[in-house]
Order: structure tokens, then sequence, then C-alpha cells
């Protein structure tokens, strides 16, 4: 499903962006009651929306620069050298045959896990910045949406990020997560986002994943991960005229066990947001170690320390405009 120089009214997720080169933040407001038809299992309690965060100005994109093969820096930042681009398998057996229909802008609903009792996920509707009808039919561990007709909320930020997490947000906790465990003892974090993005465009809204982090071990108990913790996202593209919080901090960065490189965009407010960015051509599906993403930032001094705890992981659309049919596929993780 989480924020920069302006004040964003409601905003679940973190880094949320504004104007032409708008800076994405993490997510929306929590569901609220009603608005929900399953079949299969029942609706969520409900919330009031998150009291949202600021929206940072931005910051323009580095000229950027070729990447030499001997490690020299570009004229937009630092190159990393070194590290793999093949992509690991990762086990995330997690599978639901769970529907049901979200038709309200706080609405959302607990997917139940086949044939595991002890685990389930959330997904919420989350359209906190403009609401027009938009609804969200759950299928799986996945979801798709209608109707979103608005374009952009108030200060050019996204209307909504409809997504899915596990963890605790806003007194909806999500079973078998593992959540939080600090991240200095994860030993990995494997997981499968998949949409049909290659078949939409990705013009005017990004598919990511939105991480927050606590300072304490007893997770986030507000509409942000508060002073002391941070954000971290990986977005699988980078829309047109949309861009993270802050500014580039590094060029074309290779992650281990990571396909292709990473542009990595930082806003050093408090919490911070880190966001890797992939850098080529847009991405539909990631299936990797999430782990590996949050130990390049703890190595690297990024804004992530291992004395942190991960307290919640959303997957989902930061939209501002269009997006009608979007689909995530499939989205699991597991905490290790």
């Amino acid at each position: 499903m989480r924020l920069f120089a302006l004040v964003l009214l409601v905003a679940t997720a973190s880094c949320v962006p504004n104007n032409s080169q708008s800076n994405s933040g993490s997510g929306g407001a929590p569901p609220s009651s009603g608005g929900v038809t399953t079949s299969g299992g029942a609706p969520s309690s409900g919330g009031k929306p998150s009291s949202g965060g600021m929206i940072s100005s931005g910051g323009a994109p580095s000229s950027g620069g070729k990447v030499s093969t001997g490690g020299a820096p570009s004229s937009g930042g630092k190159v990393s050298t070194g590290g793999s681009t093949s992509t690991a398998s990762v086990d995330c057996p997690d599978v639901s045959t769970y529907t049901a229909v979200v038709n309200s802008n706080f609405g959302g609903s607990y997917i139940s896990v086949d044939g595991n009792a002890n685990k389930n996920y959330y997904m919420q509707a989350n359209w906190w910045g403009l609401y027009s009808n938009e609804v969200e039919m759950i299928n799986g561990l996945g979801f798709s949406m209608t109707n979103p007709t608005g374009v952009s909320s108030s200060n050019n930020n996204p209307m909504g990020f409809p997504s899915i997490y596990i963890g605790s947000y806003s007194g909806k906790p999500t079973k078998g997560s593992n959540l939080p465990k600090q991240v200095s003892a994860l030993t990995g974090v494997p997981t499968i986002f998949s949409t049909n993005s290659d078949s939409k465009g990705t013009s005017n809204y990004n598919a990511t994943y939105d991480v927050w982090f606590s300072q304490s071990s007893g997770g986030v108990s507000g509409s942000d991960p508060g002073s002391g913790g941070a954000y971290l996202m990986v977005w699988l593209f980078k829309p047109s005229n949309r861009q993270p919080r802050g500014s580039i901090a590094v060029n074309g960065r290779m992650i281990n066990g990571m396909p292709g490189a990473w542009d990595v965009w930082i806003d050093n407010t408090n919490p911070p947001c880190i966001s890797y960015v992939v850098s080529g051509a847009p991405l539909a599906q990631l299936s990797f170690d999430l782990n590996d993403f949050i130990q390049d930032a703890v190595t690297n001094k990024y804004g992530i320390t291992a004395s942190m705890y991960l307290s919640i992981v959303f997957a989902g659309f930061e939209v501002w405009g269009g997006g009608d049919g979007l689909q995530i596929k499939k989205f699991c993780a597991t905490v290790q």
C-alpha cells in the first residue's frame, strides 16, 4: 500500500510526489468499514483515513550518464560497481481462492490463504486523494481495479494507493506475518509481485513496494513509521513525469540477485524515504528477496539501520490518473 514539502491530507504509504515531476509516497489511508462484498470471507471492521504526511517538492532527476566498465561515476551520481544481474527464484508458496468486491474509497478486506489458517493478507482500496467510484475486485492474492477517472489529487499527489500488505496497519493486523522483525535478524524476505502493467502502459501510475521500518519492536502505531523509522520503496518502473521523493543519490546501481540496474532516490527527512527505481526497461513483475534491497540500504547507510524493525510490507499502485484495468496478479511475501 506510505511525506513531502507540502502537507498531504490523508496518505497511508510513504513517499508521495507532487507536480509534473511529482514525488511519490508510500500509499494511502486505511480502509473504512463497509464497501466490501465478499465470497468466502468477512469484510474488515474498517478504520478512519490516516492523517497523511508531507509531500516533498522533489528534485530534478540527474542528467545521468553512461556507466563505464571501470565504475566511473556518472554526471548524475555515483555508480555502483559489481553485483549480479541474475534473478534468483524464491519460495513464496501462499495461494488463495478468496474473492471479494471493494467499492468504497477506504474499503478493504482480509484475504485468507488456502490451507493455512494461521496466515492472511489485507487488501485496502486507499483512495485518499480523490475518489470517483473506483472499484477493486479481489481475486486470490491480487486484485484488478476499474474506473479510476480522476487526474491526481491536490498538489498533484497520487489519488491513492490501492494495495495489499502484511504486518499491522491502522488497526488491521494480518496473521502470520512474522512482523515486526529486527533488520539485523532478517535472513530473507522472499516475495513475488506480478502485475499486468506491461499491457496497460506506465504513464501515470507506478507499481511499487512500500516497506515501513519502525524504531521500536512495537512496530508502527500511527499513519507513518514515526521518528527514527524509515520507508523503502521498490519501483518496477518510473512513470512519465513522476518521480520518487528527494533526488537521485546513485545512478545505475547493481543489486545482488536483481535484474538490471537501479537508481537510488533518497529523501533524508525524518522518517527518510529510500526509493529503488529500475533504470532500464519497465518491469511487470519481480520474484526476488526483498532483503537484498534492505541490506543494500543498510550497508550503504542510505537511512535504514540494522537496529530498525521491519514492520509492514505493502505492494500496490500509486495512481495519479488512468489505470483502468490495472491488476496485481499475485503478491505474496514471507518474512524469515
